[in-house]
């Protein structure tokens, strides 16, 4: 299934995005926190989303590579298309199928 990012915005507490989503017809959104810590003298920007996200994605990891890319651009301020395409959905089964049988030779 087509997988879309139609809608992000910033929430009225500091550092919070919503993320609109659509998986075919079936709307979908997720909440995301930017905060900055420091680890000796370097200052880090993390993303985190909550655990719905990467629980309804954990078999597509093309497309949470793809919306944490695109949150990471809007929290920068860089402009964005919407709706965005970040990849097709698929089930375990339908990876399953894809994927090529390990061939594994050993020599004596």
């Amino acid at each position: 299934m087509k997988t879309q990012v139609s809608k992000l915005q910033f929430l009225p507490k500091k550092n919070l995005i919503e993320v609109w989503m659509l998986i075919g017809s079936s709307e979908f959104h997720f909440t995301f926190s930017l905060k900055v810590d420091q680890i000796a003298n370097y200052h880090l920007q993390i993303i985190t989303h909550q655990r719905s996200f990467g629980e309804i994605f954990r078999f597509n990891q093309h497309i949470v590579d793809e919306v944490m890319n695109l949150v990471w651009m809007f929290y920068q301020g860089e402009s964005i298309k919407l709706p965005a395409s970040v990849g097709d959905f698929g089930n375990p089964e339908h990876a399953l199928r894809f994927q090529k049988p390990f061939e594994f030779e050993i020599e004596v």
